[in-house]
């Protein structure tokens, strides 16, 4: 499959099942509804942050479902997957926000080290510890794509730091090839995000339609490519795509489908 087809599956992906991507959406909307009292009015009242423990839930709930995108795409199925197994959603999505700290923490300090040596008025040294940040940023930005899926391929978080075998997939697919496939990603991303910012300058009815549709678009769009692209690596590997993925919610239990 060619970046073509990658994007233009991705395309289609998120309206397969108008049901679960409003189903995400609920919770993409509960979490924006939740953040914007606390913005708005949390000075108002101190009690109004505790509406963040919800807000932490709905979004670890959003990242779990779209780790649970990368592993079901990578398998084959062609929909959303089913909203069931929210325990397991929601620590999936916990697994997702540790492995984002993990490959963040080291650029992030760098970046405040930089930071540090600018106000105390080592401009020249301060500037290449920005740089060497942005780099940082950059690399680890490449690599986490991929460790993502594969966190989901293995369904452990372990294996978002088999820095081994991260490197020969994506030199499977060819680093070129890899890092265009990411910035063609990117560009549509950026796109999507500007159309649903210019949606939410709606009073009221914006903020609805962005969180119930176009951002939930935007998540399957971006989760389904990202899981495809990881897919291309295991075109040598035959029917063992069906076997590696293991503990994946099978059971109608909780289900909303």
């Amino acid at each position: 499959m060619d970046m073509g087809q990658i994007i233009g599956d991705s395309f289609k992906y998120p309206v397969s099942n108008w049901k679960r991507l409003l189903i995400l959406g609920v919770i993409v909307l509960i979490t924006q509804i939740l953040m914007e009292i606390i913005i708005g009015y949390g000075r108002v009242s101190g009690l109004l942050y505790f509406l963040l423990i919800p807000a932490l839930i709905a979004a670890f709930l959003t990242m779990g479902y779209q780790l649970r995108t990368i592993a079901k795409s990578i398998i084959g199925e062609n929909e959303p997957p089913e909203f069931n197994d929210w325990t397991k959603m929601f620590l999936d999505g916990l697994r997702v926000f540790i492995m984002s700290i993990a490959y963040g923490i080291i650029p992030t300090i760098v970046l405040i080290v930089g930071f540090i040596m600018l106000l105390t008025g080592s401009y020249g040294i301060g500037v290449i510890i920005l740089i060497v940040s942005a780099l940082l940023f950059i690399i680890l930005g490449i690599i986490s794509v991929m460790a993502l899926s594969n966190m989901a391929y293995y369904n452990e978080i372990g294996a978002a730091f088999k820095f081994g075998e991260i490197k020969e997939r994506i030199e499977s697919i060819g680093w070129l090839e890899y890092i265009v496939m990411l910035i063609l990603l990117a560009i549509l991303y950026i796109i999507l995000l500007v159309v649903a910012s210019v949606v939410t300058i709606i009073p009221y009815a914006g903020l609805v339609l962005a969180s119930l549709i176009i951002y939930p678009f935007i998540y399957l769009f971006l989760y389904r490519a990202i899981g495809l692209i990881f897919k291309e690596t295991l075109e040598d590997e035959g029917e063992s795509i069906q076997n590696e993925i293991k503990d994946l919610p099978e059971t109608e239990e909780t289900n909303l489908d």
